[in-house]
């Protein structure tokens, strides 16, 4: 007899790159999920493809099972991989120009399997328990406009608006959504503004040399709120960020130690005790570093169950 699909759960997406392995940090974020969240791993679906998972099952086997029991595989747009780059950082040292493969977030509302979704970036670790207070909300669709830089005085003005004088930009960092028609509707917008790339960035006046998801779903937040600005509501939960000029010193228990770089001293880091709280990690370099730390803090207080992995291509089940 088949298991009942969980009404609620989390959705991630995880393309690994030639350097960077996402589905590690996806799956480290849902063993923190797990913990933090009170949830289980049949309420955790992981996006990635073949490539990535079989990469990663050769490191990390026993925490990929525990970490999520529904694997969802895509095709991988091979010329999209190869065109879409962007600069990655760890730190201003060591830039490095990589494939940021995105595509396919636009497709979550197809993908998810339950009636109420929390789709997080894998480097978006979960530490509290602040996103319960999305489940059984009245707006059927939240993501964030707002940030906070957890290093004070530092400015990214552009980082406001998709241009000076454009829309407000949300960040698809975190997307709570429920199965509705007018959720679909939206999710709908994200993909037609994805496949129309070009018009839209003419339009809105935006850089299309990177594909970037916060565009995408900003323009579809703007076309379906019927052109009023911020007509998305906001998360009831902050979204803290620190970017890819940052380090981490260590994870000691539930404790982050990070080198925040200063606003007037490019290369001067400040170090900062983080305790408790969701944050935004950009440096990818700097997660994989702590992520045998992340994954001792994860068990601690969590029996990891070996259970069996459901594997699904799109709408099929692998045996």
């Amino acid at each position: 007899m088949a298991n009942k699909t969980p009404k609620r759960g989390i959705l991630m997406f995880a393309h690994n790159n030639q350097e960077i392995n996402y589905l590690q940090l996806a799956a480290l974020n849902a063993l923190l999920a797990q913990k933090n969240l009170g949830i289980t791993a049949d309420q955790v679906t992981i996006v990635t493809d073949r490539a990535s998972y079989d990469y990663c099952e050769t490191v990390m086997e026993r925490e990929l099972a525990a970490a999520c029991t529904n694997y969802v595989f895509t095709d991988t747009d091979v010329a999209f991989k190869h065109q879409n780059t962007r600069l990655f950082k760890d730190t201003q040292h060591t830039p490095k120009v990589l494939p940021f493969y995105n595509i396919n977030r636009c497709d979550a509302y197809d993908l998810s399997p339950y009636e109420e979704t929390i789709m997080v970036d894998a480097d978006y670790l979960i530490l509290s328990d602040a996103l319960n207070n999305c489940w059984g909300h009245n707006n059927e669709l939240m993501m964030n406009w707002e940030y906070a830089d957890v290093m004070h005085g530092r400015k990214f003005p552009e980082l406001s608006r998709l241009n000076p004088l454009g829309i407000t930009m949300y960040w698809a960092t975190v997307v709570y959504f429920r199965k509705t028609p007018e959720v679909e509707t939206f999710f709908n917008c994200v993909k037609h503004v994805k496949n129309n790339r070009e018009y839209y960035s003419d339009l809105y006046k935006f850089n299309n040399s990177v594909y970037r998801n916060d565009y995408s779903f900003s323009i579809a937040a703007h076309t379906w709120g019927g052109h009023t600005d911020k007509a998305v509501p906001q998360l009831p939960v902050t979204l803290y960020k620190t970017f890819d000029n940052d380090d981490i010193y260590k994870m000691q228990d539930e404790c982050l130690y990070l080198y925040l770089e200063k606003p007037r001293s490019p290369g001067d880091f400040m170090l900062t005790k983080w305790e408790g709280i969701d944050i935004h990690i950009m440096n990818k370099w700097a997660l994989g570093r702590i992520s045998g730390n992340i994954l001792k803090f994860a068990e601690q207080k969590t029996v990891v169950k070996q259970t069996e992995c459901v594997i699904k291509r799109k709408d099929e089940v692998v045996v």
